[in-house]
């Protein structure tokens, strides 16, 4: 088997589609269809096509019995409980299950999710803590000792993306149970898929495949916080994009303006360049305003906050300041309420 290895991606209506054109493993992933875009909430359907090659240890034979599956999605969607698997082809063909929690890939000893993370990480989503690796096993074992090799299959998973307005980029594994990850990783393949945008969900879209937020620009403490408490806003002008400054380095003047979208959809804004907005120079280009968020949106309970936005303006309104790694106002996401 050749052991080099080269993938081209092609896109056909929104949908990605990645061909190896060279295998080199007992287990192929030979291409795989995922969408990029789809709605909180909606079932989507992913597409593996595998190739089960001999066991050059074991000629005529397949590695172990029982396939497993690794996807690699965002905590928030719950994949365990919202997404089916099943394998079919010409002479196998098994339902699968979520593996019990904690299940130990037979080489290394560790969990098998644990084991993928280790190996593979989250993709480009720079917020590891908010993927995870949910792994699913056959229900049916396989005959290690097959008619006829190799074998061409399909991987067909369907599951429900949660309810969030994110972008992050999805993960596919394909191994055995048996035998775990051989020390050379012979025994199994790993592809990483496009970004999946959703959108018609909850909250700020927030895009986990793009560069990592600069908290340094804007921090807000405490660091853990409801929509209730007092908080002071720090923003330091000299932290802009590209290790630049911002349009406010420098300023005289830097204001606090804000929207805060209500449960009821409704939203207030708060830009009125006055006492109450006004941030407080503390030196070197580094500005703070305190705001009890009751007061200055002027709201009976805080309890009707969903969600807020807001960035930073000089006294005209002609400077803005933005959060430079979206493109879009900073947003503030209450840690508890």
């Amino acid at each position: 088997m050749s052991q080099k290895k080269f993938w081209s991606p092609v896109v056909i209506s929104g949908t990605v589609f990645f061909i190896a054109l060279f295998l080199t493993r007992c287990f192929d992933i030979i291409s795989f269809e995922q969408p990029e875009t789809a709605v909180a909430g909606e079932t989507i359907s992913i597409k593996l096509d595998i190739e089960v090659l001999e066991d050059k240890f074991n000629p005529g034979n397949v590695g172990g019995t029982m396939p497993v599956v690794g996807f690699l999605a965002p905590k928030s969607w719950n994949a365990g409980a919202n997404t089916v698997i099943n394998i079919t082809s010409e002479v196998y063909n098994s339902t699968m299950r979520p593996m019990i929690e904690g299940a130990i890939e037979g080489q290394g000893g560790k969990p098998w999710s644990e084991t993928l993370e280790l190996m593979y990480g989250s993709g480009e989503n720079y917020d590891p803590t908010k993927m995870e690796w949910v792994m699913f096993m056959a229900d049916v074992p396989y005959d290690h000792n097959p008619a006829y090799l190799p074998i061409y299959g399909t991987v067909n998973i369907e599951t429900v993306v949660g309810p969030d307005n994110i972008t992050a980029q999805l993960g596919y594994f394909i191994g055995e149970n048996d035998n775990g990850i051989w020390v050379l990783n012979e025994n199994q393949d790993f592809r990483l898929g496009n970004c999946i945008e959703i959108t018609g969900g909850t909250g700020v879209p927030i895009n986990y495949c793009g560069p990592e937020p600069a908290p340094g620009t804007s921090v807000i403490s405490p660091n853990v916080f409801s929509y209730n408490d007092l908080l002071k806003i720090t923003f330091d002008a000299s932290i802009g994009a590209n290790d630049e400054v911002t349009r406010l380095s420098g300023a005289s003047f830097v204001y606090f303006c804000a929207e805060a979208t209500l449960n009821d959809g409704r939203i207030i804004s708060v830009c009125d360049k006055s006492d109450k907005t006004a941030l407080n120079f503390v030196g070197d280009d580094i500005w703070e305003i305190t705001v009890w968020l009751k007061d200055i949106f002027d709201l009976s309970s805080t309890k009707e906050i969903s969600m807020i936005t807001y960035n930073f303006q000089d006294q005209n309104g002609g400077n803005i300041v933005r959060d430079f790694s979206t493109g879009e106002d900073f947003t503030m996401f209450a840690s508890c309420q």
